[in-house]
């Protein structure tokens, strides 16, 4: 083999190492693009998650509280003279009024119809 040959040779062989360097760096870069998205991702999630289990918590204590109250109210359908009634509060309002929790819709005056006031 000459000399030249060989030349060309192993500068054939260097440019098709360099191309695939060249085209591993490429996948490289492309991987780590597409790992950034996935973390993101796995961070959101894990954010949901978290929000999830503080809605979990918000809904037991709820579901408890809904099922004091349809306790109660059965107590009250079974004794119908019982008037001992639980005060419902919830967060940022004052405790209602026994009464108004009787009774939600007050008595009004009654209003004659428009035809009783055109006679």
């Amino acid at each position: 083999m000459k000399t030249s040959e060989l030349h060309q040779r192993l500068s054939a062989q260097l440019q098709a190492l360099s191309q695939v360097g060249e085209a591993l760096t490429l996948r490289l870069l492309e991987l780590e693009e597409r790992l950034g998205g996935l973390e993101s991702q796995l961070n959101a999630l894990q954010l949901g998650e978290q929000e999830g289990a503080d809605d979990e918590g918000n809904t037991q204590a709820l579901l408890a509280a809904t099922e004091q109250r349809l306790a109660h109210l059965e107590d009250l359908l079974r004794e119908p003279g019982r008037l001992h009634v639980l005060p419902l509060q919830q967060k940022g309002s004052p405790v209602e009024e026994p009464e108004a929790e009787l009774n939600p819709f007050p008595d009004e005056e009654e209003q004659p119809f428009m035809d009783e006031l055109t006679a």
